[in-house]
């Protein structure tokens, strides 16, 4: 048996598990709970300091948020005698290598992933490193038939070289299943875990891997120029699936499937169209020589019974670097697709202890912007209240920042999918005037789109899969484009893949419908503006992750998602209409985020949904179904609520944050949750704040001021480096 220590972080050691190039696993025993869970050691290639630590807790807090069925769950981590380490559920099974399947158990395997990484990507987290070995399978006692499949190392392919966590020119995965974007410098995003996933399942079902090279650069050489092997190569009989490879395989990242579930069904509508029987299919081992994939550890698990550890076997990670590199964000979210009958809820929560590690839920979109109290210019609404809505100057987003200067739109940060509006998919690390528009009132960035009003007409570009641009079409724009049928637009918010406007004091929305968060009683994605029934006098309007707030005749409404109470009207079910918010009278604005939302109502700040963070701000952890008074926060005017679940206000000119701070976005110089709001000391005269996905940035005495996380540049400071209190960007 192999030898191993006897305790680790505290942790009895049972046995020890396996070994590789990502670290050490071993099975060990939970001193409070007596119960078993799989404990990972991971190797670092630097010294472990207290930067290092700031972002090791980053990235494992990123990974302990995500509660899913198909994922596996992350219980505590921490850094002990220099070594990182996390444990999570220990469970008996084997990870995909050299095991056989038949071509329904393929399918339930892949439908089962992509429904966990559409989950993760919706958070905000992008695995970058699906392969076979990071896929676990269970079978039933009885009968031997497929049980659970689970994703292993969400994150870990992050937290394995310590030179990934924030650094750029450096790409950790497994090079066999990446996608060309990463390897040729660019971020790895949903579109990249689905290319991975399909190279999976392309492996499954015929043996083989869609580029077959005896070195690493010719391999590398060949996917950023060459189209995969079609499958049916090596089966002939799955000719069918030739076209479903050849999407989800595409090179560019847009080219592929809006979502990793929208290629699972595709591919089984596929190979059902075959007639395939159920002979099963066993993934080959590399053969001798050159390969471009490690081959496995020869003696990964001491002896002869097979595996007994969730967390599968740590494999080789190669890593390219290359100049250039944007490090890797979580990339832009998918929307959720939409859940069963029934209030619709797609994930059932799993029950179980979290440990230390609180609740992170990453999301992968922002909450736009926030409302200054500034009522001046721009083209009219049909009342004075509607004016007040006008002036929307700053609008944090995931990866991406807005704001308004002298009636110019600017942008910079990630633009993958062209979300700055300058014409170009270049990254930008200082503020981008955006192409074409002027007399700008009002601006707010979903992470992948943008939009913005401009003289009265509202204006959207970047990615458009789900026709958020609302130009009737699925078509992306990489420079502004009016919104169809609109006009008088005074208000505009987009985020996760829906958008919607105030024009002429009456609320429309458009794009990705699966919660009903267009408020039209459907849920059909909608391609052009559709009017939101039984509103009025709409004064604000916030789209949040699957759910939509707004203020009509000072009354605030939501609708859509409401897991969480964050619709505010006392239940946890779901709201196809607008539905009143309780025990809120004359609000002025409103904001939607992740789960939450708060509003300004005379004077005070309220918040409402979840509060794992304290992003309510009442001094609590307690989740809210209606509205809860913010502490702290007097002559309030302005509100802003982050999918990062952080929460930012305005009183009496002085800006506060409250809520999560794993990377720095309260702004107080720590990294420290607050369930309090906290004063962001030296800024003054503060007109217009915003939060969104781990960034803050605020408009104060004529400068905008960011702070938070930086990975594409998004703080506008001309570097890619975190900072934990505000800092002046430059025009």
């Amino acid at each position: 048996m192999a030898h191993h220590p006897e305790q680790v972080a505290g942790y009895r050691v049972i046995s020890r598990l396996g070994a590789g190039g990502m670290g050490t696993v071993y099975l060990v025993e939970n001193p409070q709970l007596r119960r078993r869970e799989a404990l990972k050691v991971i190797s670092v290639a630097e010294t472990v300091d207290e930067e290092f630590v700031r972002r090791f807790s980053r990235e494992a807090q990123t990974a302990a948020s995500l509660d899913h069925p198909n994922i596996v769950t992350i219980y505590h981590y921490g850094v002990t005698d220099d070594d990182p380490w996390f444990t999570m559920a220990y469970l008996d099974g084997r990870d995909l290598r050299g095991g056989s399947f038949r071509p329904d158990e393929i399918l339930t395997i892949v439908d089962r992933v992509a429904d966990a990484l559409d989950y993760a990507h919706t958070h905000g987290v992008v695995h970058r490193d699906i392969k076979p070995g990071n896929i676990l399978v269970t079978r039933r006692a009885m009968g031997d038939a497929l049980d659970r499949v689970v994703v292993l190392d969400f994150g870990i392919a992050k937290l394995a070289t310590a030179t990934t966590l924030t650094a750029p020119s450096s790409f950790v995965g497994t090079l066999v299943y990446a996608a060309p974007e990463i390897l040729d410098g660019k971020p790895a995003g949903p579109a990249s875990d689905q290319y991975a996933l399909a190279c999976t399942a392309y492996e499954l079902l015929s043996g083989a891997t869609p580029y077959e090279a005896d070195t690493q650069t010719r391999h590398i050489v060949a996917k950023l120029t060459s189209p995969p092997e079609r499958i049916s190569r090596y089966r002939p009989d799955l000719a069918a699936l030739d076209p479903v490879f050849d999407r989800a395989l595409a090179r560019g990242p847009l080219d592929r499937y809006p979502t990793c579930t929208d290629f699972a069904l595709d591919l089984r509508r596929a190979l059902a169209a075959t007639g395939t029987g159920t002979a099963a299919t066993q993934i080959v081992p590399p053969r001798a020589g050159p390969t471009t994939r490690p081959p496995p550890p020869q003696h990964p698990y001491p002896g002869p019974q097979p595996p007994l550890f969730a967390p599968g076997q740590p494999q080789e990670t190669q890593q390219v670097s290359g100049p250039g590199f944007t490090p890797p964000l979580p990339g832009h979210s998918a929307p959720t697709r939409a859940a069963p009958p029934g209030g619709r809820r797609r994930w059932p929560l799993l029950v179980g202890a979290i440990g230390v590690v609180a609740l992170l839920a990453v999301v992968a979109t922002v909450v736009l912007l926030t409302r200054g109290d500034d009522d001046s210019g721009g083209a009219g609404g049909s009342s004075p209240q509607a004016a007040a809505a006008e002036e929307v100057k700053l609008s944090a987003g995931l990866g991406t920042t807005c704001s308004i200067r002298d009636g110019a739109a600017w942008c910079w940060g990630d633009n993958q999918a062209g979300q700055l509006g300058d014409g170009t998919t270049t990254n930008r690390w200082t503020p981008t005037r955006v192409a074409d528009l002027t007399g700008v009132t009002s601006i707010t960035t979903g992470g992948p789109n943008t939009c913005a009003v401009a003289e009265g007409v509202a204006y959207c570009w970047g990615n458009n899969d789900y026709g958020q641009l609302g130009d009737g079409t699925t078509t992306s724009r990489l420079k502004p484009t009016p919104v169809a049928d609109l006009a008088d637009v005074t208000a505009i918010s987009t985020a996760n893949w829906a958008t919607c406007a105030i024009a002429a004091a009456a609320a429309y929305c458009w794009g990705t419908n699966d919660f009903d968060q267009v408020g039209d009683g459907s849920t059909a994605n909608q391609y052009r503006p559709v009017r939101v029934a039984g509103l009025d006098d709409v004064t604000s309007i916030s789209v949040g992750v699957n759910f939509t707030c707004a203020v009509a005749g000072g009354d605030t409404y939501c609708w859509g998602l409401n897991d969480n109470g964050q619709v505010g009207d006392g239940t946890t079910y779901n709201r196809p209409k607008p539905t009143r918010v309780a025990d809120l009278d004359a609000a002025t604005s409103v904001s939607a985020g992740d789960q939450a939302a708060c509003a300004i109502a005379g004077g005070s700040a309220y918040c409402w949904g979840n509060n794992a963070f304290g992003q309510l701000g009442d001094g609590t952890r307690d989740s809210r179904t209606t509205a809860t008074l913010v502490s702290g926060v007097d002559d309030a005017t302005a509100i802003s609520t982050g999918t990062g679940h952080t929460t930012c206000a305005i009183a009496g000119g002085v800006g506060y944050c409250w809520g999560a701070n794993a990377w720095g976005s309260v702004g107080d110089g720590t990294l420290e949750d607050r369930p309090n709001p906290t004063r962001l000391n030296g800024l003054s005269d503060v007109a217009a704040i915003s939060t969104g996905e781990r960034t803050s940035c605020a408009l104060a005495s004529s400068d905008v001021w960011c702070w938070g996380f930086n990975a594409t540049g998004q703080l506008g400071i001309g570097s890619t480096d975190d900072k934990l209190t505000p800092t002046r960007i430059g025009y």
